[in-house]
């Protein structure tokens, strides 16, 4: 299958990724050998190979791109996380070519550019976003969108079934996707949990557009999807707005009940209130009307498998408008005149009109209109005193916390003899740098180095062991002045590797690279 890419779609119209999609580089990945070089190399200093992609044809995209960081490596291709040259990340997706008749092949870059142009053109806040698609040194290559999160594949696979009102809300945004995709003529045909990413702010991106397979030899012409989400006819290289139905039938199903389709008889999916109790049996219709085998008897469209799964919400008590009370002042009574019994009596006022007071009897005096009390002036100074007072501790309790935290942190030297007895003496887990007042030329330094540190210590321990060790090794190199600079630490280039466990320590080996400073 073709690797997942995890990436976030903005529905505004711009040339890059936002501003804060940018990342300081401090080192960079040949895409032929994945090896690890200097963040500006032109050429890999392992392979000889060029590291810098987009710059072997010609093409629309004045964007150059380096790669960071592998996501995903497989079969047909790969996913990185890149950079261009202002900085900022993508997701880079890297496809293979694997056809060796001249024919095929340009029928399939044909298909590969085509396919690219409508990814490019869709703009959907929970679609990719395409910014590009080149071919360099034989490789072909989508420029997108990177964002960091995770797939409902492995959130159910962390926590098996799903509530409903969590599923159906994610539902809800998924089919928005497809209705968008149905409205310009595309088909999905691969919805399964693994192609939706949800992003750190709970925000759902469907992803992987199964471009990849243009590639593939073997799969050519309609693909057939992931068996146990697909349906019945595209297995015979039919797809229509129905097969996404059933395939986002079978997601839901699994999100919910906890069962892998994958993993059972293929297009068998019992009612889900057998399988959790819990599930509303208005879910539990719609599902099964969507998983039928037959595609007529599914729902016709995305929007009505969308209508029948949301919730109906109750109607709300009719309201009943209520006439306002009117306080009538009378009139002086020197200016009031008794009813003559000779008037005939006025028709009743309707219900939405307030009917006018009766005259008070002679002599009686008029009715004052009721007073709101004022209140004491004392009580209102109270109230005010006690806010500022509650005002003043809040503050001085929020200036406390933030004082501990720095405290805690940062271990000042004048709050040490404070926190010694509490904390402990200073972790010398972070080494303790100088900076050199008058630094000379940087020089670039590499050493092979190995640190042992307690099992139980994080990877944060063990790259502030190798800093010091690196620190260590400068100093007998270039002598005992030799200084680091504290604002840009030696690092490990790849990851430290395990070479030796024994008695509660364990030894890390690494390449460290970095600037020593000599006065």
């Amino acid at each position: 299958m073709a690797p997942n890419i995890r990436l976030a779609g903005e529905a505004t119209t711009r040339t890059g990724p936002p501003r804060w999609a940018m990342a300081e580089v401090t080192q960079i990945l040949c895409p032929f050998c994945l090896k690890a070089n200097l963040p500006h190399a032109r050429f890999c200093q392992h392979c000889g190979r060029d590291v810098v992609l987009n710059n072997d044809v010609a093409s629309n995209d004045p964007r150059r791109y380096r790669i960071t960081r592998v996501i995903k490596k497989g079969g047909q291709g790969a996913v990185y996380e890149g950079v261009d040259q202002e900085g900022h990340v993508y997701a880079i997706k890297m496809m293979l070519d694997r056809f060796h008749d001249p024919a095929e092949q340009a029928e399939a870059v044909a298909r590969f550019n085509a396919e690219a142009e409508v990814l490019q053109n869709l703009n959907h806040p929970a679609v990719p976003r395409v910014y590009s698609h080149f071919t360099d040194e034989g490789r072909h290559y989508l420029t997108m969108d990177f964002v960091r999160g995770e797939d409902l594949e492995q959130i159910v696979e962390r926590e098996r079934c799903l509530p409903e009102a969590r599923v159906l809300a994610w539902a809800d945004q998924i089919c928005d996707v497809l209705e968008h995709l149905h409205e310009r003529g595309l088909i999905y045909r691969d919805m399964k949990p693994s192609n939706v990413m949800i992003d750190h702010d709970g925000g759902v991106k469907v992803v992987d557009f199964g471009i990849a397979k243009l590639f593939n030899p073997t799969e050519r012409g309609t693909q057939i999807g992931t068996p146990g989400y697909a349906p019945p006819e595209q297995y015979q290289g039919l797809a229509t707005p129905q097969s996404d139905v059933y395939a986002l039938g079978a997601t839901l199903h699994h999100l919910l009940t906890g069962r892998d389709p994958t993993e059972e008889k293929p297009f068998s999916f019992p009612p889900a209130r057998d399988l959790v109790p819990s599930i509303s049996q208005r879910t539990n219709d719609a599902l099964a009307r969507a998983l039928q085998f037959k595609p007529d008897d599914r729902f016709a469209t995305i929007a009505e498998f969308r209508a029948a799964l949301r919730p109906q919400r109750e109607a709300p008590p009719p309201q009943v408008r209520v006439a306002r009370p009117t306080v009538r002042i009378p009139e002086p009574a020197a200016a009031q005149v008794a009813p003559s019994p000779a008037i005939a009596p006025q028709p009743a006022a309707p219900p939405s009109v307030v009917r006018p007071q009766p005259a008070p009897r002679p002599g009686a005096s008029p009715a004052a209109p009721t007073a709101r009390p004022r209140r004491n002036p004392f009580a209102r100074l109270v109230a005010a005193f006690f806010a500022l007072v509650r005002f003043v501790l809040i503050l001085a309790l929020v200036g406390a916390m933030a004082l501990g935290a720095y405290v805690y942190v940062q271990r000042p030297a004048w709050a040490e003899p404070y926190v010694a007895p509490l904390l402990g003496p200073v972790s010398p887990a972070q080494p303790e740098i100088t900076p050199t007042s008058v630094p000379a030329t940087p020089r670039l330094a590499s050493f092979d180095l190995e640190v042992s540190v307690p099992e139980s210590a994080g990877i944060g321990d063990v790259r502030a062991e190798l800093v010091r060790a690196f620190e260590e090794r400068a100093r007998v190199e270039f002598g005992p002045e030799a200084r680091l600079n504290p604002n840009a630490l030696p690092a490990p280039i790849g990851e430290p590797q395990v070479v030796a466990r024994a008695s509660g320590q364990v030894t890390y080996r690494a390449r460290v690279q970095g600037y020593v400073y000599v006065p």
